[in-house]
């Protein structure tokens, strides 16, 4: 299916929350002009096979005015308590032809049995009821996200634990598998595809999609990126689903109108997901109107013209010749049918191709038939400059599509040597492309000094920007070197060659930082200020779980901003918080304390908001609790809010 949907939409959407308590009242549920039928119809023209929605998250809301519970859309005013998400849904798929499915979470903060055995039954029903009565359902996720904070039915939050085999997975699979045979699953101990290991949006370059069993993983590296390589030898088939949102979270929040993804980024989030042979499934979030908002929608289509532009004009063409070490059905290696392949007579395996004219491209597409399993571990292209061979790239696994991205190679003829294979490989199909330019947004930062830089990722084009928040064009400054911009400011900035022209970034940003400094704490901080978002600070040891910051002078405040480790081993990443001010740093006020939801999985920029305003000297983060248990806190960057 290469690309589905998944739409997040719940009571989170109208209580600027991603994992509720369990406690928000039904009567906030009230979206004044929902339209399934928009989302759908969104992703169809976007090339998705299928949608995966929300029908209950952790808060334990239902979408569907489920026999089971009292908490769920018939007790919301809307559609004055009659009316069914998941029905609307279901027929919007129907209308469209576009593939449906469901998300139930196991996980339930409002259930009072939640953590007792009984609880399982009343899963179970509403289970049953997802299965029964809404048509054929391709895909049932069951979030791996399992016990916490919550109210459970009281008027207390408490966390609640649950033993690992708690629940009744194999009670759950055989209604699965009774109701809906064909569906597939996702969570639990029964899943018949795997999370990739993050919710980032990519896979490893090396992936493989068989492993073994969770009781034979490898014991002394970490679950997550077993998930996000596979194992070679694995006697299991288990693909995985690379789930990312397009937004920073997973419902949707005013405030990240601004933040949704760049066509750039989307596009390396296909390339390094349906490109490293996985499935992309990328989140939506319909607002309280009950509808993609506009920019979304505008993103996720251009995303799609884009790759259709990528991939529009195959090169091998009828005038394309081929060698192979074996010549037998070679021309089902290019005949665009994944259903046809060719097959070496041995493991290692040499295919060259002759354009019989001079090319240049930038796209490899490489497929595996697997239906009869994954083989190829590792291959080199080589491409003829002048009259020698060039090695281009090296690659490890292919499976069923990888996707080579690559500067602009001029060529008459390509080579692709299979170096490694665990039985004699099997090519389903090969195609080459050249995908025209697609610049992407400049990064902008500054550091602890006040200067500003603005880089772009492209060698190609120039970089203009503006300081006044205005959009910047080609007859504005152009970016020469780093300069000094010390002080509230919002610059803009965009890449521009010829008459392509990338997407506009922009960074706002607070008071100056140069007289900041951490208090009563050994050790170089400067990583914690200097606006790069790939440097990070790490304290180690247990006792290390608070960080105080001396901004030199009163400052005015409404907020922290903190961004956890971002490189993909993710270190010391704090999960919960406390926020504290001080005028003098010794009388200390708490100005905002709670939980950051979801951080583990996705680690992004946490804003977190004070009721009101304050002039302060000092401020304190602490946490009590770090992710896995590591022993570390680590930090890429700490800011203010200030408005």
């Amino acid at each position: 299916m290469e690309t589905i949907a998944f739409v997040h939409f719940s009571i989170n959407t109208f209580t600027d929350m991603e994992w509720g308590y369990g406690n928000e009242s039904p009567k906030l549920f009230n979206p004044t002009n929902l339209d399934c039928r928009q989302w759908v119809k969104i992703c169809k023209e976007a090339g998705m096979k299928g949608i995966i929605l929300t029908a209950k998250h952790h808060d334990g809301f239902c979408l569907w005015p489920s026999k089971y519970t009292e908490y769920s859309v018939k007790n919301s005013p809307w559609k004055k308590g009659k009316g069914d998400v998941i029905r609307e849904f279901a027929d919007a798929c129907k209308e469209y032809d576009m593939k449906m499915g469901l998300y139930l979470s196991p996980w339930d903060c409002n259930h009072p049995d939640y953590g007792n055995p009984k609880y399982n039954e009343y899963f179970k029903k509403q289970l049953k009821e997802l299965l029964t009565n809404y048509g054929e359902v391709f895909e049932i996720w069951f979030d791996g996200a399992n016990g916490g904070r919550g109210f459970y039915g009281t008027d207390k939050l408490h966390t609640r634990t649950i033993d690992k085999d708690y629940y009744n997975w194999d009670e759950f699979e055989e209604i699965v598998k009774t109701l809906q045979p064909n569906c597939i699953i996702h969570g639990g101990k029964i899943a018949d595809v795997r999370w990739v290991g993050n919710e980032e949006g990519y896979a490893a370059k090396t992936h493989w999609s068989t492993m073994h069993y969770a009781d034979s993983y490898v014991e002394d590296m970490p679950v997550q990126y077993q998930l996000n390589t596979g194992h070679e030898n694995g006697i299991r088939w288990f693909p995985s689903e690379t789930d990312v949102s397009i937004r920073p979270g997973w419902y949707y929040h005013d405030s990240e109108n601004h933040k949704i993804k760049s066509v750039p980024k989307l596009l390396d989030i296909y390339y390094e997901s349906v490109g490293r042979n996985s499935l992309l499934l990328l989140n939506l979030s319909p607002n309280k109107q009950g509808r993609i908002f506009r920019e979304d929608s505008l993103r996720l289509i251009n995303w799609r013209k884009q790759l259709d532009l990528d991939f529009e004009n195959n090169l091998i063409d009828n005038q394309t010749n081929f060698v192979a070490n074996n010549q037998n059905q070679l021309k089902y290696a290019f005949d665009g049918d994944f259903n046809t392949f060719w097959k070496s007579n041995t493991e290692q395996a040499q295919i060259e191709i002759d354009f019989g004219k001079e090319q240049v491209f930038n796209r490899l597409v490489l497929q595996e038939y697997i239906n009869e399993g994954q083989r190829i571990k590792r291959f080199t292209i080589k491409a003829l400059v002048g009259n020698n061979w060039k090695n281009i790239i090296k690659g490890t696994t292919i499976g069923y599509k990888r996707i080579l991205r690559l500067p602009d190679i001029a060529t008459n003829k390509l080579q692709i040597h299979i170096e490694e294979a665990l039985d004699q490989p099997l090519i389903a199909d090969i195609s080459i492309y050249n995908a025209p330019l697609v610049l992407s947004s400049p990064k902008i930062e500054r550091n602890q000094k006040g200067e500003v830089s603005i880089m772009s990722p492209d060698k190609s084009g120039h970089v203009f920007y503006t300081l006044d928040g205005s959009d910047p064009s080609k007859n504005g400054l152009k970016y020469k070197a780093p300069f000094i911009c010390d002080d509230k400011v919002t610059i803009k900035a965009v890449v521009i060659n010829n008459e392509t022209q990338g997407e506009i970034a922009e960074r706002k940003f607070g008071p100056s930082k140069a007289q900041w400094k951490v208090v009563r704490q050994k050790g170089d901080f400067s990583k914690l200020f200097d606006g790069l978002s790939e440097t990070t600070w790490i304290a180690k040891g247990d006792d290390v779980k608070s960080i105080v910051v001396d901004f030199g002078s009163k400052i005015n405040i409404s907020g922290l901003t903190y961004l956890p480790d971002q490189s993909r081993g993710n270190i010391g990443i704090a999960l919960d918080f406390q926020i504290q001010v001080s005028r003098n740093g010794k009388h200390w006020k708490t100005m905002a304390e709670g939980e950051f939801s979801n951080i583990r999985n996705n680690p992004i920029l946490q804003e977190i908001g004070f009721k009101r305003n304050s002039k302060v000297r000092f401020i304190k983060f602490i946490t009590k609790t770090v992710a896995d248990g590591q022993n570390a806190l680590a930090i890429a960057e700490l800011d203010v809010l200030s408005k």
